[in-house]
């Protein structure tokens, strides 16, 4: 038993000795391995710098070459005649000096000349002051009667400040009669204008115009006082007008036909779409309701719009 126990604690201390010696061996294998990669980094280094510099070195030889191969402009020969000498830069300075002093001669005449027609108009307005002196000096209002003018002067002073008076109590009656009528109420204001109607001046008679027959405005203006060139019938044709249009085809019947100017329709009835035989254009009980009580723009009372106030509780 003792010998079966002491061959197991030997081959037991075998054991740790083989593992302790492998743990070592594993361990000089990492460090020859990391030396290795070191050693390779190394080298590897080495070579990228050297890498560079032949970079470098090839990049300043290509330039150098670079302007080696740039072209050169070729030698001309210029002859002596051609050429840019020192006389010809003399010659073109003193010719330039020529023409600065042309042009300060220039200069000086011009203000010469100007003065010269400032002084003749000077002379001219001088003389044409004499003569109107002189010819106020010669009138003679020795034979005037001062006595007569003063009344004359004192009539047309009066007339005018009448008139200016006249024109005073017009605008004022007028300023009257509006605040007057703005003050009436609703039926006041329609019994008034039934009882005195507008007076209209110039008053003509409305004919009736011809299909297509172009339009004319008789004018708005000097319409305060009766005239009988006002009272014209403008709606009579004219020119082109006396044709009778409505033998034309269909496509010529509109104005300006042929032109760039020319109209797309005639009149507005024309256009109308409205349906007569609709339901709301019937005259019956419902619809007559409708329009007097309900519908807008088409009730017979129409109240006069003005601020309400609101009631409070």
């Amino acid at each position: 038993m003792e010998r079966e126990d002491s061959s197991e604690e030997e081959e037991e201390e075998i054991d740790d000795e083989e593992i302790e010696r492998r743990r070592g061996m594993m361990r000089q294998r990492a460090q020859e391995r990391k030396n290795e990669e070191m050693e390779v980094m190394e080298v590897e280094d080495e070579g990228r710098s050297g890498e560079e510099s032949e970079s470098e070195s090839e990049y300043e030889e290509y330039t150098d070459s670079e302007e080696e191969m740039e072209p050169r402009l070729k030698p001309v020969f210029i002859r002596k005649k051609d050429r840019v000498t020192v006389k010809e830069r003399e010659a073109e300075a003193l010719k330039q000096k020529e023409l600065e002093q042309e042009a300060k001669r220039m200069a000086v005449e011009r203000r010469k000349y100007t003065l010269k027609i400032v002084e003749e108009e000077t002379k001219k307005e001088l003389e044409e002051n004499k003569r109107s002196l002189a010819a106020l000096d010669a009138l003679n209002t020795d034979d005037e009667n001062d006595e007569e003018e003063y009344e004359a002067w004192k009539v047309r002073e009066l007339k005018r400040i009448k008139r200016d008076r006249e024109d005073r109590e017009v605008l004022e009656k007028e300023k009257a009669e509006i605040e007057r009528m703005r003050n009436l109420t609703e039926e006041e204001r329609r019994a008034e204008l039934r009882a005195n109607g507008k007076v209209i001046t110039n008053k003509a008679v409305k004919g009736k115009y011809k299909f297509l027959q172009k339009y004319y405005h008789r004018g708005a203006f000097f319409m305060d006082e009766d005239e009988e060139v006002y009272k014209r019938d403008f709606s009579a044709p004219t020119l082109e007008d006396h044709f009778n249009k409505t033998i034309l085809p269909k496509v010529m019947q509109v104005k300006n036909f042929g032109r760039s100017g020319r109209t797309k329709y005639t009149h507005l009835v024309d256009q109308d779409t409205t349906s007569f035989d609709s339901a709301w254009g019937q005259e019956c009980a419902q619809n007559t309701k409708f329009f007097k009580q309900k519908a807008a723009g088409v009730r017979d009372v129409f109240e006069r719009p003005s601020a309400k106030k609101r009631k409070t509780t």
